[in-house]
């Protein structure tokens, strides 16, 4: 299998700090891909050079073979590649379906976004949901509709930025049936950041792990959970004693 996504000593840095240094890995198609580490590890900022919302202050990354570093975020959107964000980012009060309809106007006349805006909601569950407030929806709806927005502007690798907070353990298992069915459907490329040790594990065909900007392990679950670095910067040993 190819690669689809390839990124090489991509480093980051705000003045005196580094926030990601010399991170290198690559993504194939149709995988879903967990990426984890304490706090101000470096997750986001990573997912912000990706995208093209935060410059590279070294390396190179690379969609289908085409170096996109350097370009306007919505250019790397149109050539296959977005993220939600961290916080619910949907506007409040307006209906789901005008939210996931803003992103699909990148490409689409205003009638084909909204013909989009519905495929998009029925795929993620949400298609009889599609006329309401969003300040109505419960946690687990808007971070679902959060996917949906992300999916109308047709991705072919999606970064998902804990859209699972805030979530019960079974709101977190209707999310992750959800996106395993729509990769599975769609053959869509996922990139997940989550905290929660037990979604992530469940849902990822493999792990990246950051520690202080720093990728320390990329492997299945079963063997980065027994990677000794990574419990020693992550994970823990109550963790380690369980796996």
């Amino acid at each position: 299998m190819n690669e689809q996504l390839k990124a090489n000593g991509v480093t980051v840095r705000f003045g005196g700090l580094t926030a990601v240094s010399n991170v290198s890995f690559s993504l194939k198609a149709g995988e879903i891909v967990g990426l984890i580490g304490p706090n101000g590890a470096g997750k986001t900022t990573l997912f912000s050079s990706l995208v093209g919302l935060q410059k590279l202050s070294a390396g190179e990354i690379h969609l289908d073979g085409q170096r996109i570093d350097g370009r306007r975020p919505h250019v790397i959107a149109k050539a296959g590649m977005t993220k939600t964000f961290q916080n619910t980012a949907l506007f409040p009060g307006m209906s789901l379906l005008d939210n996931v309809m803003t992103a699909g106007l990148l490409n689409n006349t205003l009638e084909a976004a909204r013909t989009l805006a519905h495929e998009c909601l029925e795929r993620v569950g949400l298609g009889a949901d599609a006329g309401r407030n969003v300040d109505d929806l419960t946690f687990p709806q808007k971070a679902l509709g959060e996917v949906a927005r992300a999916l109308a502007i047709r991705p072919r690798i999606l970064l998902l930025d804990e859209v699972m907070a805030a979530l019960t353990p079974l709101e977190m298992d209707k999310v992750m049936a959800t996106l395993r069915d729509l990769r599975d459907r769609t053959g869509l490329t996922m990139v997940v950041v989550e905290h929660h040790m037990r979604a992530i594990m469940n849902l990822s065909d493999r792990l990246l792990v950051l520690n202080f900007g720093k990728l320390i392990a990329d492997g299945l679950p079963q063997e980065v959970s027994r990677d000794p670095r990574v419990i020693e910067a992550y994970l823990g040993s109550e963790h380690a004693q369980a796996a």
